[in-house]
């Protein structure tokens, strides 16, 4: 039997993988060529496929859960500042020096605008780091109440519902852990019945996925409009996003044949490849713009394209002790059966 660490990276190979195809469908859904009816549909499928960061951040507190339960809590702080916050700052600072010189504006506007605030496909980090905030303070409580589960959906979907009451005047309001309590206390859930829920999943797979065609299907029933603007959370998605979760992880129990090296290669270098992919994304159309109508080949050498330059950088980064530090580290590398 596989054991939790490796399904684990499975699942988080996965997750990347899923990341990335709803970048390119973003990249695609801004090109001149497409139409209103193509923007509808894109509509639809960016959403089918925009559990990607929730999923990654559901894993990632499952994970803290199962391996970190026990650590004194000045080490456990210490680790994420280490392996997580340090590596935000340095790459932030980074992707400001760049966006100042594209918007023409001074690199303490962008750092404040980017990094601090939020603005910027890394913000998932901010996520992360209340989390952390909340296993301090949280650590070891709560782990037998499946209702906290209940409850933090009701409050996720209501603030979501109702952004515009709890509006930050400075942060970027999609950060509020308001919106991602749902994921955290899923995660923790999660983390402390794994052996139980393992076991449940893996036997239960048809349900499973009846379960995430409904889910699904809430959306459109909530939702009439559509628009070239996909928000990453929508009420009407979280038990959408839960129940992605649930398949990905039951088809990571089944998984053979994938590679187990390079699956531990890409899940060690997960967090780099999410704050790094989306800006060669872009240039994606630049070298296969000519497979636009090819969708399947597109894919294919798109994924190829972005995984193998992201993992190129990463292996040139980990070879130097002063660039290691922009590798933001994936706690999935640890032995736990």
């Amino acid at each position: 039997m596989k054991s939790t660490k490796n399904i684990h990276q499975y699942v988080f190979v996965i997750l990347i993988i899923i990341t990335i195809i709803s970048q390119i469908l973003l990249s695609y859904t801004f090109r001149s060529s497409v139409d209103d009816n193509q923007i509808k549909t894109l509509f639809w499928v960016r959403h089918l496929f925009s559990f990607g960061i929730p999923g990654v951040l559901i894993l990632w507190q499952v994970q803290d859960t199962i391996l970190h339960a026990k650590e004194k809590a000045k080490d456990y702080l210490w680790g994420r500042i280490r392996y997580i916050f340090i590596p935000y700052l340095i790459f932030g600072l980074i992707y400001s020096m760049y966006e100042s010189q594209v918007n023409e504006e001074s690199i303490y506007d962008s750092f404040l605008n980017i990094v601090i605030q939020g603005n910027w496909h890394g913000a998932f980090i901010l996520v992360i780091l209340q989390f952390t905030i909340l296993n301090l303070l949280l650590r070891k409580r709560f782990r037998h109440y499946k209702t906290l589960v209940i409850i933090s959906l009701v409050v996720s979907v209501g603030y979501l519902a109702n952004q515009q009451i709890f509006q930050y005047s400075f942060f970027n309001n999609s950060t509020n852990i308001l919106g991602w309590l749902f994921f955290y206390f899923l995660g923790t859930y999660i983390g402390y019945h794994s052996h139980t829920l393992k076991e449940l999943i893996k036997n239960n797979k048809p349900i499973i996925v009846l379960a995430t065609i409904f889910a699904f299907f809430l959306f459109p029933y909530f939702n009439e409009g559509y628009s070239a603007e996909v928000n990453l959370l929508e009420p009407a998605l979280l038990p959408y996003f839960a129940c992605c979760f649930f398949l990905i992880y039951s088809l990571a129990t089944s998984l053979v044949g994938l590679k187990q090296d390079l699956t531990k290669r890409i899940a060690s270098y997960g967090s780099f490849i999410l704050l790094f992919f989306p800006i060669i994304a872009p240039y994606l159309f630049s070298f296969f713009g000519f497979l636009e109508e090819q969708t399947a080949l597109l894919f294919i050498f798109g994924l190829l394209f972005i995984l193998g330059m992201s993992l190129g950088v990463a292996e040139i980064l980990n070879q130097y002790t002063l660039t290691r530090f922009l590798l933001a580290k994936a706690f999935f590398t640890d032995d736990t059966k």
